[in-house]
């Protein structure tokens, strides 16, 4: 794991999975199926917000400007100054740890602390220098002595050590205890990890309340990767108020810090005018920007703007290669937009079978409104065999995963759905005690609150 990445974690997807294309409100007319008969299909939009929780954690961290090097400056500092480090020389460009020289800084930094033994910032950046050519053990020591005389930073730097087991017995709960100590002594790293471990329940509880708050604190010290995660939380938790236009504010701010994600993440949200206005040049502005980082989640966004037209001259051949671009980077939208392409016939020459082939793929990367687009096949017999009752199984986890596009599908336009399909679905719903009336097809109020009642609810 890089330190460059702050704290590397997992992705965790809340209740309503940020991999669904239709989770964000479209703003654009969708493009009608290949089968005059079938309903409208979903836009095949950007990414919803943050439908990974960047594994990278933090994006960039934005140079000082201007970068100064003070004449005389020591050769310590200059190699090993650490970014996350608030009492770092100020005048001095940081190093992030992927592009930390090893051995240079080893050296330099050895020289230093030896001959300035009461400079704290030494002692850590040695310790830097030391993780850096993997000696763990002799890291941790120097973290250590560092946090033993109150250097903010080795707190943390010490819980990092006991968070991914370097040089020491991997231990949730000293990880913990170590980033608090980091926070209470204001230093944003720790906070962001101290928010992180209530996030997700790592070692404590899950507790989205007090993660918010610590996220926010880390916002406010400049930690950028805890302005996205504080705008995902405001756009997703299960646990406080939801806060759109908030979640918005945020993610602008994780954007403007250099947050790759939260370029994504600002993206979606002005293409499809969530928590404010639909703002097109500011989502070109920022889907570029985050492509240029090789983010796929903005590569199908920008596919997206390309091959709708929107914002952009239509170019359907250049939204076509961006999806797969994405695709390739592990976007599982972006699956779904091709699958999309070939059903059409736009973009691909048309064919069902490689059309559902994406789908599967999209699917089983947690999209759901491939979950969608799959029981539409089963339904509509699109290049197979017609089968409600697989159908209506695809529909329930298109359902289940929060598609926004197939709840309004089955509240406003049922009836494009087929009478055996619609009773399928009341079949699983009174299968599974949700349903009580008559299995006849008719989408009624009773129906509409089962259907509610497995909305955005997953069974893993």
């Amino acid at each position: 794991m890089s330190r460059n990445d702050w704290k590397f974690r997992n992705a965790r997807l809340h209740t309503l999975l940020g991999l669904v294309i239709g989770i964000a409100a479209q703003t654009v007319p969708a493009a009608a199926q290949g089968d005059p008969g079938a309903y409208n299909a979903p836009a095949v939009s950007a990414p919803p917000a943050a439908n990974t929780r960047d594994p990278s954690s933090i994006g960039r961290i934005k140079p000082l400007t201007p970068r100064v090097v003070r004449v005389g400056a020591d050769p310590c500092d200059t190699l090993a100054a650490d970014p996350l480090d608030h009492d770092r020389v100020r005048a001095i460009a940081p190093v992030e740890f992927v592009n930390l020289d090893g051995p240079a800084a080893l050296a330099a930094c050895e020289k230093s602390n030896r001959g300035s033994t009461n400079t704290l910032r030494f002692i850590y950046q040695y310790g830097r220098a030391k993780e850096k050519m993997k000696d763990y053990a002799g890291a941790l020591a120097l973290y250590r002595e560092a946090a033993s005389r109150g250097y903010a930073i080795a707190y943390a730097a010490v819980g990092y050590a006991y968070d991914n087991g370097e040089g020491v017995a991997q231990d949730e709960t000293e990880a913990l205890r170590w980033y608090q100590e980091g926070a209470n002594r204001n230093n944003a790293w720790a906070m962001f990890n101290v928010a992180y471990f209530h996030d997700s329940g790592r070692g404590v509880a899950e507790d989205d309340a007090t993660a918010l708050d610590w996220y926010r604190r880390a916002a406010e010290g400049g930690n950028a990767r805890a302005m996205n995660d504080a705008g995902y939380l405001l756009e997703t938790s299960n646990q406080v108020p939801r806060d759109i236009p908030e979640a918005r504010r945020w993610y602008l701010k994780a954007a403007e810090a250099g947050n790759i994600i939260g370029m994504a993440n600002i993206a979606n949200f002005m293409l499809n005018g969530i928590g404010g206005p639909a703002d097109l040049p500011g989502a070109l502005k920022w889907y570029e920007a985050a492509e240029k980082h090789g983010n796929a989640d903005a590569m199908n966004g920008l596919g997206y703007m390309y091959y709708e037209g929107l914002g952009v001259d239509k170019d359907v051949t250049r939204g076509m290669a961006l999806y797969r671009r994405a695709a390739e980077g592990g976007n599982a939208t972006a699956l779904t937009n091709i699958g999309f392409a070939f059903e059409t016939g736009v973009g691909e020459t048309q064919d069902y079978a490689q059309a559902l082939s994406y789908y599967r793929r999209a699917a089983a990367g947690g999209d759901a409104v491939a979950f969608n687009n799959i029981a539409n096949f089963y339904d509509k017999g699109l290049g197979i065999d017609p089968d409600p009752a697989e159908a209506a199984e695809w529909m329930e986890k298109a359902l289940r995963n929060g598609a926004v596009f197939s709840r309004n599908q089955m509240r406003d336009n049922s009836g494009n759905w087929s009478l055996a399909f619609r009773k399928a679905l009341q079949r699983r719903l009174r299968e599974q005690l949700l349903y009580t009336g008559p299995i006849d097809g008719g989408f009624g109020p009773r129906t509409q609150e089962a259907i509610d009642r497995i909305y955005g609810v997953r069974v893993d």
